[in-house]
């Protein structure tokens, strides 16, 4: 039987300096490589707002999202440069967002 590999936790920085008004400074994701999706997010902007999208709140109102991209893992990091961080970072940021969906806004 084939284990399920663990997820990858990143964060990346907006790519311009200064960063566009309105805009996070810092983007974390929840990785699987074996479902080659985005699972969780939690974008830091610098007015100190966390927000916190899912998978899972995408979906509740009957939504299907395979994940918080469009595209492969591959295509949408090819011209990122994401740091790994672990879980528990992840995590402890998580904990302080707010929901905020961006594909099924209802």
């Amino acid at each position: 039987m084939t284990q399920p590999q663990p997820l990858t936790y990143f964060r990346d920085r907006w790519p311009d300096d200064p960063i566009p008004n309105g805009e996070w400074e810092w983007c974390l994701y929840e990785i699987s490589y074996e479902r080659d999706a985005v699972l969780r997010t939690v974008e830091i902007y610098p007015d100190g707002r966390v927000t916190r999208n899912s998978i899972e709140i995408e979906e509740r109102n009957g939504d299907d999202c395979p994940s918080l991209i469009d595209c492969s893992l591959e295509e949408g990091f090819a011209d990122a440069t994401p740091e790994e961080i672990d879980g528990g970072e992840f995590e402890e940021h998580w904990n302080l967002g707010t929901d905020q969906p961006f594909w099924f806004v209802h």
